[in-house]
């Protein structure tokens, strides 16, 4: 209690003791109060404004800043407004003017003291809330530090795996060799970036060529590696003679040796044909694998059966062949289990697509199509296929073309659209591919078409495949060719390369450094509807677009666009024309 009146001090005593508080001490002036708060820690002041030495108002403005976790109360004669409005400005709890009434005081002492308690139990928290938050932060630290570690580490293991791509692709034919009277087409669709599915056609002499189809267990890098171990132990011709194996017995030869050197529980299947390219008799031995099938050009489709066990499960397996002669037409497909599960009906759909098509391509495109189909699901598994026909054509490798931005894993793909009066905007998340490609072909089209600003925002980007990328350069010639404005801008520098590598020089000076903020209310664009005929053409209009840019994409691109040109002529031709059940019937 500050006051420079004894009585006045006694009262305000008095009425503290009666309300049970604990030590209560007394100041005649200010300069007292102010000696006695620099040497305690005191929860509640009640004080007088008017005094000698240093007045009340003045003593707050000194406690403000030198204990500012003290709660004051004013009890003064002053009844000026003012004297009332600066005191609660330097932080009084309240102002109560002389002669007090005892109750009125005590609820006001009462009030302080709690507010007090609540001051302190809420710095309390503070202290703790602030501590916990620095352990918090620590973890933080800690946790981003082993995201980075990781994010390396994804980024080392993605870089392994193209080159591994890259490795087990070179085990494939790059060209096909002479076939005489025959050709052939073929199908190879990892489901990951390596696979276990592997396939050769090779010439073996001037009469002979083999055609193998091979199936490892399992996905990813170990079946790869199982499939390239298979690979190197296969031998096709006797080391002595130079002569041609037996199928059943190059069969047998790799068996032994994968049970010798594989892991248990690991296994190989295998279709091999032995083609005698002067005779059309084949020669086939199978292991544990899908059946060949012949279809014959006079009609009919036979399934040749597995002729053996699959390899590396027993050393002592033994196998037959079965042969069988190809007449001019005929045709032999053969094919990885994964061919199987895409066509959704199995066996009797494949065999019907083997005897109703015109050719290998229209073969080899609805295998494709099942292929791309079944890539929309979470799990593919690897599709491989060898289509052989008794006729004079040109063979044709498949050659899925392959675009990165960066390694590290692929998060799911996501487009975020929004149009606003400033414009059309775009925000590309993820893994994007062709699944997007025909949605963002759509919004870029319509935002051309009504002239609006198009702005495409990459921040969130970790990889475009060819078909996202020959769309977004139809986009921004879109937007050229009306006159309209496109941007696009949080371009990385892997994107960037991408751009340069395939010649997108349109795209590349609309790229923007400074940022346009997006609007918050963009929305998931989602995938458009999966149409089989609707989705060849947003691939091949793609890969044109991007084939029109350099002599390099021209060829990088030129069997992907033979192939959809064939197989988009295919569908035409067998499409009824208009008016045709009229003139029929």
């Amino acid at each position: 209690m500050i006051d420079d009146e004894r009585a006045a001090r006694l009262l305000v005593w008095h009425r503290l003791r009666q309300l049970g508080c604990g030590e209560i001490l007394e100041a005649a002036d200010g300069l007292a109060a102010q000696r006695l708060l620099e040497s305690r820690e005191i929860d509640l002041v009640v004080t007088d404004l008017l005094m000698p030495e240093l007045d009340g108002l003045a003593l707050m403005r000194w406690a403000k800043t030198a204990r500012p976790d003290t709660v004051w109360i004013v009890l003064s004669g002053l009844e000026t407004f003012d004297t009332a409005v600066e005191a609660i400005q330097l932080g009084a709890f309240d102002f109560l003017t002389k002669p007090c009434e005892p109750v009125r005081l005590g609820v006001s002492v009462r009030n302080a003291l709690e507010h007090a308690r609540i001051e302190r139990q809420r710095r309390a928290l503070l202290a703790e809330l602030e501590e916990s938050n620095g352990a918090l932060q620590g973890k933080v630290e800690q946790l981003e530090a082993l995201c980075g570690v990781l994010e390396h580490q994804a980024d080392e293991i993605q870089r392994d795996l193209e080159r591994a791509e890259s490795i087990q692709r070179a085990l494939l034919p790059s060209r096909m060799p002479p076939l005489g009277g025959f050709h052939v087409e073929t199908l190879y669709r990892p489901g990951r970036h390596v696979g276990g599915d592997l396939y050769d056609v090779t010439a073996l002499d001037d009469r002979h060529a083999a055609l193998l189809v091979a199936d490892a267990c399992g996905h990813g890098v170990s079946a790869a590696m199982l499939s390239v171990l298979f690979k190197r132990r296969l031998r096709l011709c006797d080391e002595i003679t130079g002569a041609p194996l037996p199928p059943a017995r190059a069969l047998a030869e790799v068996n032994v040796a994968l049970a010798e050197s594989a892991m248990p529980g690991m296994f190989v299947t295998a279709a091999y044909c032995l083609l005698d390219m002067e005779t059309g008799e084949v020669t086939v031995a199978s292991a544990g694998h899908p059946p060949v099938l012949w279809a014959r050009e006079n009609g009919g489709v036979e399934a040749i059966e597995r002729t053996g066990p699959a390899l590396g499960v027993d050393r002592e397996a033994r196998y037959r062949e079965t042969r069988i002669r190809l007449d001019r037409g005929d045709r032999l497909l053969l094919f990885s289990d994964g061919v199987l599960g895409a066509q959704g009906a199995g066996l009797g759909r494949l065999r019907d697509v083997v005897q109703n098509a015109r050719n290998l391509r229209e073969i080899l495109g609805a295998l494709r199509e099942g292929a791309i189909a079944a890539a929309n699901g979470e799990e593919i598994d690897d599709a491989t296929a060898i289509a052989l026909e008794a006729r004079v054509g040109a063979s044709r490798i498949d050659a899925p073309a392959r675009c990165k931005v960066s390694g590290g894993s692929r998060p799911r793909a996501e487009l975020l659209a929004g149009t606003t009066a400033a414009g059309a905007f775009l925000r590309v998340s993820g893994s994007c591919s062709w699944r997007e490609a025909e949605n963002l072909h759509t919004f870029c089209e319509r935002a051309a078409r009504e002239r609006r600003p198009l702005v495409l925002d990459f921040a969130g980007c970790s990889y475009l495949d060819s078909t996202f990328l020959g769309t977004v350069h139809e986009a921004v010639r879109a937007m050229h060719e009306v006159g309209g404005d496109a941007r696009l801008q949080r371009v990385g520098p892997a994107l960037r390369a991408l751009f340069e590598e395939l010649a997108m020089e349109r795209v590349l000076e609309r790229i923007r450094e400074e940022f346009v903020p997006l609007p918050a209310s963009l929305k998931p664009l989602g995938h458009a509807s999966l149409d089989s005929s609707r989705t060849r053409v947003r691939l091949l209009h793609a890969h044109e677009a991007l084939a029109s840019l350099s002599a390099h994409n021209r060829a990088e691109f030129r069997a992907v666009i033979e192939g959809l040109r064939a197989e988009l002529a295919g569908e035409q031709s067998r499409s009824p024309a208009p008016g045709a059940a009229d003139r029929n019937g």
